[in-house]
């Protein structure tokens, strides 16, 4: 019995393990996945499960001065407060010495946006999630503004392992919201993203604009998406 369903006539597994799928709301026995880019055991989400593999963090170099500068001293801050914290020495690389191939396999925290970062296009072109300077798309949605943060977490599209973090703001003001967070503290969760404004700081969940998981298939799921409207 799952949710309150009743799966009956199950076959005996042969490998001691029974799959099943909801689909149509309802729990359906089907073969074991085979596609390893779906959420799985080993990559699934939320946000900080993006902080394995051998994450590199990788700050953005085309955005204003004031920009870069914030994504530098961000990504090295959170490297020092890893290094304190869990005892791990992180490597931090500018989004220009950034490579596919030298780090395979490998967890990437992208600090900026899709204007800032050039390590953008590689690591998220894909992502139904799009952060750009002065805009949040989420799906068919779109958030103006600049004080937008976002954290976010998709699947790194070169490897079966590996995932993809966004620690980003659509500007100066949503960047600087992105920092106080303590997401490498034991015990505090996050969905797979999350934006908000420097509000949530004052007033709680009224800044949070739009939060929530992705499917299986790491596609937007209107069933688990929460807005704030």
């Amino acid at each position: 019995e799952v949710d309150g369903q009743a799966i009956e006539s199950l076959p005996w597994p042969e490998e001691s393990a029974v799959w099943l799928a909801k689909q149509g709301g309802q729990w359906t026995l089907v073969d074991a996945p085979t596609d390893k880019t779906e959420k799985n055991p080993v990559r699934y989400g939320g946000f900080k499960d993006a902080f394995r593999h051998r994450m590199v963090f990788v700050y953005c170099t085309n955005g204003s001065k004031e920009e870069n500068a914030w994504a530098f001293n961000k990504a090295r801050f959170d490297a020092e407060t890893f290094y304190y914290r869990g005892n791990g020495s992180i490597e931090v690389v500018a989004d220009t010495a950034f490579s596919m191939s030298a780090y395979a396999d490998r967890s990437v925290i992208v600090y900026g946006n899709a204007s800032t970062n050039a390590a953008w296009d590689l690591l998220l072109k894909d992502s139904p999630i799009q952060l750009d300077r002065g805009e949040l798309r989420v799906g068919d949605r779109i958030m103006k503004g600049e004080n937008l943060a976002l954290y976010l977490i998709r699947p790194r599209p070169d490897s079966a392992i590996a995932s993809v973090g966004v620690v980003g703001g659509s500007g100066l003001e949503g960047a600087r919201a992105a920092m106080p967070n303590r997401y490498f503290v034991s015990g505090t969760g996050y969905p797979d993203f999350m934006a908000f404004t420097p509000d949530m700081y004052a007033d709680g969940m009224e800044g949070v604009k739009v939060a929530g998981y992705f499917d299986n298939k790491w596609e937007l799921s209107e069933e688990d998406t929460a807005w704030n409207e």
